[in-house]
């Protein structure tokens, strides 16, 4: 059976349009065997199973928040991740649509390098969940602020009482962690950043810890929502406990040389560095 390649689109995007159909064309008259997925992300499965077995690549079309749950599958399985952006930030995505078969030339070919980028895997009970960009504690719908305790290293880290704490991958620092006054971190730094969400406090900035680091989120009484990489994972009871790590699980995305670097990207979709006037004033 030929290798596969998989094509994972998000659901406004056309399977029989222009890019999905471009994609196709171009890995077919390789000799590839492709598959499409398609849905939205209440459809989305926990997983994709038999679809993984023998495919040397996934393609997202999408924005970044495809790019995510596509990285989720393709880590387990170890395949690398190709990104074409149909979105709107799409932070992730080096690829944009109407580059997508110049790109896949170039990948069958060999002239590409693959970038890591570390997983977070938050453990609650027997429950396993992984997020490329961030594991989040927040309360649901209660008016007040909930008290989290958590432990790094087996160490007393401190006592929050906030809306509720995030863990980021330097990957995911530049989402929502970044909204919330927290660091860039350069994706080929081995890190994760904690930080307290909206705490009711003026001296709780957000910290940046090993990717071997081991933390554990308490709630000694209140009730919380686990949210990773943006999608509500699971309700937390009082008393409920989240470990979270960097087992070593990894995404391996596809860049070109040539293609924009990260201060090029943080220049263009968040204009980090850029003067407030074209002058040298």
């Amino acid at each position: 059976m030929a290798d596969a390649v998989g094509i994972v689109c998000h659901p406004r995007i056309d399977i029989g349009g222009a890019p999905v159909m471009e994609v196709r064309r171009r890995l077919e008259a390789r000799g590839f065997r492709v598959w499409t997925y398609c849905a939205t992300a209440e459809e989305r499965p926990g997983a994709l199973v038999g679809e993984l077995n023998g495919t040397r690549l996934i393609v997202s079309i999408g924005g970044d928040g495809t790019l995510l749950w596509t990285a989720q599958q393709a880590a387990a399985a170890r395949i690398p991740v190709l990104g074409i952006n149909a979105g709107r930030l799409g932070f992730l995505t080096q690829v944009q649509l109407g580059e997508e078969g110049k790109a896949l030339d170039r990948w069958a070919a060999g002239d590409f390098t693959l970038q890591r980028r570390a997983l977070l895997e938050a453990r609650v009970g027997d429950r396993v969940f992984l997020a490329l960009n961030d594991v989040v504690v927040h309360k649901g719908i209660e008016i007040n602020l909930i008290r989290i305790e958590v432990v790094a290293d087996g160490q007393p880290a401190g006592k929050f009482d906030a809306d509720g704490v995030i863990v980021s991958t330097p990957t995911g620092s530049t989402g929502y962690a970044l909204s919330l006054g927290g660091p860039i971190v350069h994706p080929d730094v081995r890190a994760m950043v904690f930080m307290p969400l909206n705490p009711h406090s003026l001296f709780n900035r957000p910290i940046i810890l090993p990717e071997q680091s081991r933390i554990s989120i308490r709630l000694p009484s209140a009730s919380a929502i686990l949210t990773c990489d943006g999608q509500q994972n699971a309700a937390l009871d009082p008393g409920a406990e989240v470990q979270i790590a960097a087992p070593g699980l990894q995404v391996d995305v596809v860049v070109f040389k040539g293609g924009p670097n990260f201060f090029e990207l943080l220049r263009r979709k968040l204009r980090w560095g850029l003067p407030l006037t074209d002058g040298d004033d």
